[in-house]
């Protein structure tokens, strides 16, 4: 009988020495220019206080500046940091904190939270702040896709297309209007592609408008992608949306915004792999997103990193989808 190995851990949180790092980004809460999230620096930093945690305040400066302070931390010996902000920042934070034995608390200060959600963090600031204070840690698993690691999910094709339009506009690099053409334009010449697949050392060749390679069960403006991802397996999520044109898969993607856990629709082929290759077969490559963020074009190889990110979790309320289990003992 193979033993049981627990991903769970605990952390005395209101006892650490140093204190806990707090990184915040002064801009995270805003959407397109729309403020989504009052919680300011004060409203943080009171939750904190009312349950007893010591932090030391570290504002984000610049574009993955939140990735070189949670380094610091590291070498500075501290055993939590805390990012405050949206997804965004919690990325650069788990960044700089993967294979580490350094943990990540989260305070949801964004407009989406897909972290939150999948680790079934509130939204409330002194409920997370609760959440951080009970101090349960997961060892969760990581993807890799090149040298980019990434926490949600990553993927080839429409999706990553989409989100690389609309994260110019969010960054200010292009105005709205501008990337809805480009947009359109993509979606009526991408087609479905021809592509080479290598999941686990077996190879096929399908035509797919897009492949997603999940980590979590959200991407992006929440959408549940892979909805029965779980981030404490050892695998990675495949959906492979051969069989379904363009205008099928944007219906899909309309229908799991928000969160929704939909079924991926019938003629999508899903797996769970360690090992995920991705070829076009023709001469247009396909953009690869990690995270949402597109970090370059085919071939693209993912990889599982397990129990490579400790991250601070909250108990599963009834009707919630967080997407990692105890375990059975537990």
């Amino acid at each position: 009988m193979t033993a049981v190995i627990s991903r769970l851990s605990h952390l005395d949180v209101v006892s650490l020495d140093p204190p806990a790092r707090l990184i915040m980004n002064p801009r995270a809460g805003q959407k397109l220019g729309v403020s989504t999230n009052d919680a300011d620096v004060d409203a943080v930093q009171a939750a904190l206080q009312a349950v007893g945690i010591d932090v030391l305040l570290q504002p984000t400066e610049r574009p993955k500046h939140a990735t070189e302070l949670a380094q610091a931390a590291v070498r500075d010996g501290c055993k939590l940091v805390i990012a405050a902000g949206g997804d965004g920042t919690v990325a650069e934070v788990g960044e700089g904190l993967v294979n580490t034995e350094t943990a990540l608390g989260i305070m949801p200060r964004g407009s989406i939270m897909n972290m939150a959600r999948t680790l079934c963090i509130p939204r409330d600031m002194h409920r997370a702040a609760a959440v951080i204070a009970a101090g349960q840690v997961l060892a969760m698993d990581v993807g890799q896709v090149g040298r980019a690691h990434y926490f949600e999910a990553g993927g080839v094709g429409l999706a990553a297309a989409l989100f690389g339009y609309f994260e110019r506009v969010d960054k200010g690099r292009t105005r709205l209007r501008a990337a809805l053409r480009g947009a359109l334009r993509y979606i009526r010449h991408v087609g479905t592609p021809r592509l080479r697949l290598e999941i686990d050392g077996e190879r096929s060749d399908v035509r797919a408008a897009m492949v997603a390679v999940s980590n979590g069960p959200f991407v992006g403006a929440a959408y549940a992608l892979a909805p029965h991802a779980r981030v404490d397996d050892g695998l990675l999520d495949v959906v492979v949306f051969s069989g379904a044109g363009v205008a099928r898969v944007l219906f899909h993607l309309i229908l799991i915004a928000g969160g929704r856990r939909l079924p991926p629709p019938p003629e999508a082929h899903v797996t769970r792999a360690r090992t995920v290759t991705v070829q076009s077969r023709g001469r247009r490559r396909l953009p690869v997103h990690s995270d949402g963020s597109v970090v370059g074009s085919t071939p693209a190889q993912f990889e599982v990193l397990p129990a490579a990110l400790h991250v601070l979790v909250g108990d599963p309320e009834p009707g919630a989808a967080c997407a990692w289990e105890r375990d059975p003992a537990g």
